[in-house]
Parts: C-alpha cells; sequence; structure tokens
C-alpha cells in the first residue's frame, strides 16, 4: 500500500494543507465564540445552535491534532467536520445574532479548503493507491 506522506520531504506541510488547517482553526475559534453567545443569551431556541458549533469545535481539534500525522483515520474525521460544519453554518444562517451570521460565513470556506484535500485522497485511492493529506 502506498502512502503519500502529509509533510513534504524536509520536514514542511504542503501549502494546501496548512492553508485547510488555517481555516479549520479559524472555524473552531468562531465556533465556540458563537457557542459561548448563544449560552449567555439564555435563549431556548439557540439549543440546537450551540450543540451545532459545539461539534464543530470537538472534530475540528480532532482535524487538528490527527490530520498533520497522516492518521489513516484523516479521510472520515474531516468527512465528519465537514458535514457538521455545513448543518451548522445553515443553523446559525437562521439567526439574526452577528455571531451567528459570522458563523454561517465562515464556515463554508473551512469546508471548502477541507473538501479539496479529501478529494484529492478519494481520487488517489481510486487508483489503488491510498493517500493521506
Amino acid at each position: 500500500m502506498n502512502q503519500q506522506p502529509m509533510m513534504q520531504s524536509g520536514g514542511t506541510l504542503p501549502q494546501q494543507t496548512r492553508t485547510a488547517l488555517h481555516e479549520v482553526a479559524q472555524a473552531i475559534q468562531v465556533c465556540g465564540w458563537c457557542a459561548d453567545q448563544c449560552i449567555q443569551s439564555a435563549d431556548p431556541n439557540m439549543i440546537e445552535c450551540i450543540r451545532m458549533c459545539e461539534d464543530v469545535v470537538e472534530l475540528g481539534e480532532a482535524v487538528l491534532a490527527i490530520a498533520p500525522r497522516s492518521s489513516r483515520y484523516t479521510t472520515q474525521l474531516v468527512q465528519a467536520f465537514q458535514q457538521a460544519a455545513q448543518e451548522c453554518a445553515q443553523e446559525c444562517g437562521h439567526h439574526q445574532a452577528s455571531h451567528c451570521q459570522e458563523c454561517a460565513s465562515v464556515l463554508p470556506q473551512a469546508v471548502s479548503a477541507t473538501q479539496q484535500l479529501t478529494q484529492g485522497q478519494q481520487m488517489g485511492s481510486m487508483g489503488g493507491a491510498q493517500q493521506t493529506w
């Protein structure tokens, strides 16, 4: 089984990977802030928003922890993060609060950045070789 390591020779992450991880970190920060703001509002209508934001934070933290070391579970974890981020963006988009609107605008960027990486992974695995980003 061939694996293309995430690290380039010389021990540096490729720029595309750095960009994706930066976008994931940004999503973690904004979703954490959004969840905190929703909790402070004490509005029971925000419970689903809080839960979704917390899911994005926790899945994003897991992506940041395992993706740089080329774990065999990176693709599945990134896909779970993408799904949570898409659903969270939809939920936050329904709310007028500025923190929810910011969350809804940041999450698609994270999904897009990580999508490019998982598409490359899937194409590589179709050819018989497993790649990790």
